[in-house]
């Protein structure tokens, strides 16, 4: 069944993590927790089709804390109130890093470039959009090339990520040639798939982000609250 986006918004907008102050961050673009909150929907209605890509992302845990980050912050998630016993729960615990790892990386911009504090100038190495991936993650989980190919030239969710948010001729500049700079546009353009690329790496790869390994990326009870309450809409 077809999203209700109108639905889904008002729940974020009403949510108590719109109005969160995060560590360092401050308060997110309201186009990032409403965006966020769709691309769940989306995704959630997905797993119950049984997508193959919704369905890696909630798939059981690796049992290697090195590479899941479902492994690596279930503590952290257990603190919240977020369990990981099915794959309903895991893919709502996957969404709660997200949210949190997105606010640290980019502070909710669709639109953010590469860390001019870093040297990853290269088209492999530059880091672009919410999650700040680079396109040198491409081989990590088998589905990443094939959502990538499905996703080119899309702009899924641009709009609802947009709100609130300023994009500058810097951010939206891509480095390097090829086939990583062609990533690089389409993280930051394509909202929807930045999150389902960043969702499936970080069950794969988790130590590609810093923040993650840090354990900085917060996973909060109000953003557990925000998506029961999507869930409980569809």
């Amino acid at each position: 069944m077809p999203v209700d986006n109108d639905r889904v918004i008002a729940i974020a907008k009403a949510s108590a993590i719109a109005t969160y102050r995060w560590k360092n961050r401050g308060r997110a673009p309201i186009g990032y927790i409403q965006g966020m909150a769709i691309a769940y929907a989306e995704v959630y209605e997905d797993l119950a089709a049984g997508d193959e890509v919704a369905t890696a992302i909630a798939a059981p845990l690796l049992g290697d804390d090195a590479h899941d980050v479902l492994d690596w912050y279930d503590a952290i998630l257990g603190d919240a109130g977020l369990g990981l016993d099915d794959a309903q729960a895991r893919l709502t615990a996957v969404f709660a890093i997200l949210l949190g790892l997105g606010m640290r990386e980019s502070s909710g911009k669709h639109c953010e470039g590469r860390d001019v504090s870093a040297e990853n100038v290269t088209a492999e190495t530059a880091e672009a959009g919410l999650f700040q991936v680079s396109h040198n993650s491409i081989h990590a989980q088998p589905l990443l090339q094939p959502l990538f190919a499905h996703y080119h030239g899309r702009d899924d969710l641009l709009t609802v990520f947009d709100d609130g948010v300023h994009c500058s001729a810097s951010s939206w500049k891509d480095w390097g040639e090829g086939p990583g700079v062609e990533f690089q546009a389409l993280t930051k353009s394509c909202p929807k798939f930045a999150v389902l690329y960043a969702a499936l790496l970080l069950r794969h790869q988790r130590k590609h982000w810093g923040p993650i390994n840090r354990k900085e990326a917060e996973v909060t009870a109000d953003t557990a609250a925000l998506l029961s309450a999507v869930r409980a809409s569809l």
